[in-house]
């Protein structure tokens, strides 16, 4: 049986936002600004 773990988001290291080179920030791309991405194993 295969468990969902969620983990901290590598992108954003879960802030849920990345900052912009040129400045700002974004919604992370990776986890859609959740903060945590779910690891399927």
């Amino acid at each position: 049986m295969k468990r969902k773990e969620q983990t901290v988001c590598p992108y954003c290291a879960g802030n849920g936002y990345v900052q912009l080179l040129l400045g700002g920030s974004e919604t992370c791309y990776c986890c859609a600004g959740k903060g945590e991405t779910k690891n399927n194993e």
